[in-house]
């Protein structure tokens, strides 16, 4: 039986939360969760009902609910896309954490009709591309939960379009890696846009180059830790 310290995981959570809003991913909505062993899941709780903000949020904001978003333990109310997270772990057992953010230039890129590309070594991982969820609803409801990822199917991320993204990882690390070089990757397709000619789209990666740094590694989990490190690195003392 695995024995887990819940309240290190909530300690975790509540680092990655701080990562993504510093990074800009988050603003003041969103939430990570992590999927516990016992199949119970942890994640952020409503604090704006009093007047928390999501950026100086502590693993006390964290709470417990069941498979089906019911609380189990906390202070808050679970948010109210809880069912994006319990339908992505109801569909995927091999996925252990969720992160859905509001990031600017993946919802600039949706809004335009244009899908994020893996453009760059780190963005293999959302080759050929990635989906887009034809919505800009909260997901709110186990059914929405359930159209978002038959449209997610089984990959790393997908795009509501004219709303925001949710990442899926093996580990909070992974899935908040997955949201930073999400945002990064768009950012890249909004910088070449202008320097494209008229009517030109940008171009993927080669199949080629795609193996290669897949096979280097570069969605490895040694080099998200070294990720994590490094946007943890970046928060203010």
């Amino acid at each position: 039986m695995v024995t887990e310290d819940i309240q290190e995981i909530k300690e975790k959570l509540a680092r990655a939360l701080r990562i993504l809003v510093n990074e800009g991913i988050i603003e003041n909505a969103g939430h990570p969760s992590q999927r516990l062993a016992d199949g119970r899941i942890c994640i952020v709780g409503h604090i704006h009902e009093r007047a928390g903000v999501l950026g100086q949020a502590t693993p006390q904001d964290f709470v417990i609910v069941d498979a089906d978003g019911n609380l189990l333990e906390g202070d808050h109310e679970p948010p109210g896309e809880v069912a994006l997270h319990t339908e992505v772990y109801r569909a995927r057992p091999e996925i252990v954490s969720v992160v859905h953010t509001h990031p600017t230039a993946v919802i600039a890129l949706s809004i335009a009709g244009q899908t994020v590309l893996p453009v760059w070594l780190y963005a293999t991982v959302f080759a050929p591309s990635v989906p887009v969820f034809p919505s800009g609803c909260q997901i709110n409801t186990p059914d929405l939960g359930r159209w978002m990822v038959e449209v997610m199917g089984d990959r790393a991320a997908v795009v509501l379009k004219g709303h925001g993204a949710v990442t899926a990882g093996t580990s909070i690390e992974h899935a908040c890696t997955l949201s930073l070089n999400l945002e990064k990757t768009a950012r890249l397709q909004l910088a070449a846009a202008p320097l494209l000619p008229p009517g030109a789209q940008p171009h993927s990666l080669s199949t080629a180059d795609l193996a290669g740094y897949t096979n280097m590694g570069a969605d490895s989990e040694e080099s998200r830790l070294r990720f994590w490190a490094y946007y943890g690195g970046r928060l203010p003392k």
